[in-house]
């Protein structure tokens, strides 16, 4: 898959925060494409450095992200910290949270506007997206939302 270009940013947070997320994305965007080749990333677990790399480019708290993942804290820090691959579910949930801030990035042109975007209530989802990323049909849901508002379907 080719790699997607992003907008020229100018201040040095938003670079920071564009070469984090740029970083962590296409470390994964090779999964994105066919659903076997997605599969098999998902059966063959993802590395523990998948864990690291959204709650940075999420910008949240390890506790924010466990409850995403509906893990326990706990049994995110043994993840990290025993550096071992992640189980079938989390690798799903991790891949399928990848392309959403992808493509949030790209209708959105900045990581900043689209975590903003991620928090805010919304009319066509019924509450803020956010809230819904912790199941893998809100992400498609979310998702979905985000093809409407590059194709100008708001409504």
């Amino acid at each position: 898959m080719k790699a997607k270009k992003y907008p020229a940013i100018k201040d040095s947070q938003h670079v920071a925060d564009a070469a984090v997320a740029y970083g962590a994305i296409s470390r994964y965007q090779d999964s994105y494409g066919h659903p076997d080749v997605k599969l098999r990333f998902i059966r063959a677990g993802l590395e523990t450095k998948a864990l690291t790399d959204f709650i940075s480019m999420f910008n949240g708290t390890r506790e924010d992200v466990a409850r995403l993942l509906n893990i326990s804290d706990k049994t995110l820090r043994s993840y990290i910290r025993d550096s071992k691959s992640l189980d079938i579910g989390i690798s799903e949930h991790l891949l399928q949270l990848f392309e959403l801030f992808d493509k949030g990035i790209e209708v959105f042109s900045d990581l900043n506007n689209f975590r903003m975007w991620l928090n805010l209530p919304n009319v066509g989802l019924h509450e803020k997206p956010v809230n819904l990323l912790d199941s893998i049909i809100g992400i498609e849901c979310v998702m979905d939302e985000l093809s409407r508002i590059a194709f100008g379907a708001l409504a």
